[in-house]
């Protein structure tokens, strides 16, 4: 399996279910049902605390950073100080590039106050990439940022709350993924981290995100 073609969504999706069934010109009842999936599966999980797995206890990050679009190391304490999302996603990901206009239109909604969005692209997913990805899709709200290496990502990762927030939106998925895939593979992934810095929730998979909801998830989970 490899790592540049494991993005996590609904099953469906990752299997290309959905697509038209066409039968003598016409559309068969299934092919009508595969599309209507698709298209549900297409707007995500419901951006709610049930999406997330919480951490039975908060977790404290050693030093990290991601690069900017100058190619400086920016250390995740620069976002210190409120509670923030920290969003992984990747330019090769189908369900993070279905994601993303909707991630951006959540950051742009909000004022000063936040919650910030912190979108942080993953794996191979390089400073030139994350631009012309912007630049192509109107993405004007969220900063451009790579994680190399994934490193972060990976040292973020929780495996207990992956696994709760998959058993709990999706749990037939569990007979196909490993924590350790979700750990070291999955994206589209949202964190939601407290005014310290602390990790307290984590949930893999293309959400519908909305600011709204949005805002309700990060008081009931962050504070």
């Amino acid at each position: 399996m490899s790592n540049m073609t494991f993005p996590l969504t609904r099953r469906h999706l990752l299997g290309g279910a959905g697509a038209l069934l066409v039968s003598g010109g016409a559309i068969s009842t299934g092919a009508i049902a595969a599309t209507a999936a698709k298209e549900e599966a297409d707007k995500g999980l419901a951006f709610e605390p049930n999406s997330f797995g919480k951490l039975a206890v908060p977790k404290v990050l050693p030093p990290l950073s991601v690069q900017n679009e100058q190619g400086q190391d920016v250390p995740l304490s620069h976002w210190y100080g409120n509670p923030f999302i920290l969003h992984f996603w990747a330019t090769w990901c189908p369900p993070c590039i279905r994601e993303l206009p909707s991630v951006n239109a959540v950051a742009k909604a909000f004022d000063a106050d936040g919650p910030q969005i912190v979108a942080v692209a993953v794996r191979g997913s390089t400073i030139p990439k994350v631009r012309a990805f912007y630049d192509s899709h109107g993405i004007d709200a969220l900063p451009v940022l790579v994680d190399p290496v994934s490193g972060v990502m990976m040292e973020t990762a929780d495996q207990t709350a992956l696994v709760q927030s998959i058993r709990q939106v999706r749990p037939d998925d569990l007979k196909e993924l490993t924590p350790d895939v979700m750990s070291l593979h999955g994206v589209p992934r949202s964190l939601i981290l407290n005014a310290k810095g602390e990790v307290v929730a984590e949930s893999i998979g293309n959400m519908d995100w909305s600011a709204d909801a949005v805002r309700h998830t990060v008081r009931a989970l962050a504070g």
